[in-house]
């Protein structure tokens, strides 16, 4: 499980650098050029991981075969 995981949330870390390098609807804007940028750039990062990684790994769990 810690392993999809660690896959969902690298992915989730390439999507937001994507949408933070691409500046899609002025975000990076609103978060990295903000007065607390670095925080909100951290955080943001933290929760795309966060997000992929618990989807990925849920995702593995309902693929799990009957016991």
């Amino acid at each position: 499980m810690l392993r999809h995981f660690a896959n969902g949330a690298v992915l989730g870390l390439i999507l937001a650098e994507l949408l933070l390098w691409g500046d899609v609807l002025g975000l990076r804007q609103l978060v990295v050029l903000a007065e607390a940028g670095a925080i909100l750039t951290l955080a943001f990062l933290a929760y795309a991981a966060m997000l992929f990684g618990t989807l990925a790994m849920s995702v593995a769990v309902m693929n799990l075969g009957p016991e």
